[in-house]
């Protein structure tokens, strides 16, 4: 597992799948974007573009089981998941149950050993703290956090 920080999207996989989701859904607007002369922070750029379509084009990106359960899925794969949920609820896009289900369960069980546990439990709970709050007319954030 790469990753580059402590937030669940920050893993190689969720942040692939939600650059090849992004990339697929808004084409030509998204590589613009994410140019290195453009000064749009990845967050902006994310929550310019966020919307339903992106949650499932990440999702099928991850390429998971979804009609398996998430606890037959390895440790990757779930905080991937879970991840690219949290991604698309911090910017208030609404997530269906059964997703929402599967990522807060993700997160209850990670086992994952962390280089900065104490960040990544506190980060954690506040991605937590988000699902948990989702709904479908949520329009919580998270992204500064």
């Amino acid at each position: 597992m790469g990753h580059w920080g402590i937030k669940s999207y920050e893993v190689d996989e969720a942040a692939d799948s939600l650059d090849e989701a992004f990339e697929q859904i808004h084409g030509a607007e998204y590589i613009d974007l994410m140019a290195d002369d453009n000064p749009a922070t990845v967050d902006q750029v994310h929550q310019k573009l966020v919307n339903p379509q992106t949650l499932a084009a990440s999702i099928e990106a991850l390429n998971v089981p979804l009609e398996q359960p998430s606890e037959d899925w390895d440790e990757v794969e779930r905080l991937a998941f879970a991840g690219i949920v949290v991604r698309h609820a911090e910017f208030g896009v609404p997530i269906p149950e059964l997703w929402r289900e599967k990522a807060i369960e993700a997160l209850e069980n990670e086992s994952i050993d962390w280089e900065e546990a104490t960040k990544r439990r506190l980060r954690k709970e506040k991605e937590l703290q988000l699902l948990r709050a989702a709904g479908p007319a949520s329009r919580a954030g998270l992204a500064d956090a």
